[in-house]
C-alpha cells in the first residue's frame, strides 16, 4: 500500500507540476473541449443564472446523478460516473451533474451560496430547469449528503434514493484519524497532486484511475473559474461551509427520525473495504433511516472501495436497475399500503 502510494504521490506531483502548463486554452490529449473523459459529451444549461455542465445520456425515468468531493473544486465532477453512464442509460434518462461550483459548473454570485445549501438548491433548480419532475436520486459521498438533504427537505421531487459511502455519521472515525493516516504519503500542496493521491488510497482497485480521468479533473482544476473558487474558500469560509453542513445534517437526521420525512424507497450501496467510510457508518446511516423506513435497503460490494461504481460499473449498473424496478413493480404495493 505504502510503496504504491509514494508510486503515485510522485506521479501525482509531476502532474500537479505540469498541470501548470494546461492552463492553456485546448485541454490535452484524451480530454474533450469541456472537460470531458471517456469520449462523452458534455451539455450546459443556464440554473437559475449558474452555467451548469451535465451529461445526458438515454431515455425513460428520470435519474440525477451527484457526484462526491469534499472541497469546491474544480477537480471533481460528474466525470466520476462515466464508467456507468452507458448502463444506467440503458433503463434511465441519466443526467449527471457538475454540483455547484465544481467541475465546470459556474460558482454562485454570493459567498452566502457557496456552501452545501446553495449546492441543494442548485440541484432542485437543476431538476426544474430540465423539468424532470420527480427523479431517482443517486448521490455518492459528498454528494451523497447532497442527495439525502434534498430529499429530506423536497421528497416531492425524489422518487427513490440511492446514497453511495456518504452521508452517515462518522461513527468509524470520529476524530479523523484514519482518514489523516490514509494520506500519510500525499503531499499536501498543489491540490492537484493531492486529489489523485486521495482516489488512490480510497480505492480498492485503482484500475479505473485512467490517465485520461486524472487528466480531465486537473485540467479543470487549473481554469480560471476554479481558482476563482479556491481563493474564495479562505479559512474563515471553509469554517462557515462545514458549521452550515453539520446544522443541516444533524436537523435532517433529526426529522427523519420524528418527522418521519424520508418514506420514498432508499438503498444505502457500500464498497466493503472503503477505507474512508466504512461498514459501521453505513450501518449507523441505516440505522437512522430504517428506524422510520421500512422501504430501506442496504447492500454492500464485495472487494470495493470509496469508488465500487467505477470499480464494478456493470454490477452497479444492475444493482440499482433492479432496485427501482423492484418498487417499480411488486413493490409499488408496499409503498402504496397505509404505514403504521
Amino acid at each position: 500500500m505504502r510503496a504504491s502510494l509514494r508510486f503515485l504521490t510522485a506521479t501525482a506531483l509531476a502532474a500537479g507540476l505540469a498541470s501548470q502548463a494546461l492552463v492553456a486554452q485546448q485541454p490535452p490529449a484524451g480530454v474533450g473541449p469541456n472537460g470531458e473523459s471517456g469520449g462523452f459529451v458534455a451539455k450546459f444549461a443556464d440554473v437559475n443564472g449558474i452555467r451548469t455542465r451535465y451529461y445526458e445520456e438515454g431515455a425513460g425515468e428520470p435519474m440525477v446523478l451527484l457526484h462526491g468531493g469534499s472541497r469546491y473544486v474544480g477537480t471533481a465532477s460528474a466525470n466520476t460516473w462515466e464508467p456507468v453512464l452507458s448502463d444506467l442509460a440503458n433503463r434511465f434518462h441519466v443526467f449527471a451533474v457538475d454540483r455547484l461550483a465544481t467541475g465546470m459548473t459556474d460558482n454562485p454570485a454570493s459567498d452566502d451560496d457557496l456552501n452545501i445549501r446553495g449546492g441543494i438548491q442548485h440541484i432542485v433548480d437543476f431538476i426544474d430547469t430540465m423539468n424532470l419532475g420527480n427523479v431517482h436520486l443517486i448521490g455518492q459521498s459528498r454528494g451523497a449528503q447532497v442527495a439525502l438533504l434534498l430529499a429530506a427537505n423536497h421528497p416531492d421531487l425524489v422518487k427513490t434514493l440511492v446514497l453511495i459511502n456518504g452521508a452517515s455519521p462518522p461513527a468509524g472515525d470520529i476524530d479523523g484519524t484514519r482518514t489523516r493516516n490514509l494520506f500519510e504519503n500525499c503531499p499536501r500542496e498543489p491540490w492537484t497532486a493531492l486529489w489523485p493521491c486521495r482516489h488512490a488510497a480510497y480505492s480498492y482497485d485503482r484500475s479505473h484511475l485512467t490517465p485520461e480521468f486524472i487528466a480531465s479533473g486537473l485540467w479543470m482544476g487549473r481554469r480560471p473559474k476554479a481558482q476563482e473558487t479556491e481563493r474564495r474558500m479562505t479559512a474563515e469560509m471553509q469554517r462557515k461551509v462545514a458549521r452550515i453542513r453539520s446544522e443541516m445534517t444533524y436537523d435532517a437526521y433529526s426529522r427523519i427520525a420524528i418527522e418521519r420525512v424520508l418514506q420514498m424507497p432508499v438503498l444505502l450501496y457500500w464498497g466493503k473495504n472503503d477505507p474512508a467510510a466504512d461498514q459501521i457508518e453505513a450501518e449507523s446511516l441505516f440505522n437512522i433511516i430504517a428506524d422510520t423506513n421500512p422501504h430501506a435497503r442496504l447492500l454492500v460490494s464485495n472487494a470495493a472501495g470509496h469508488f465500487h461504481y467505477r470499480e464494478h460499473p456493470e454490477e452497479f449498473a444492475h444493482m440499482v436497475t433492479s432496485f427501482v424496478d423492484y418498487w417499480n413493480g411488486p413493490g409499488a404495493k408496499e409503498l402504496a399500503a397505509p404505514q403504521p
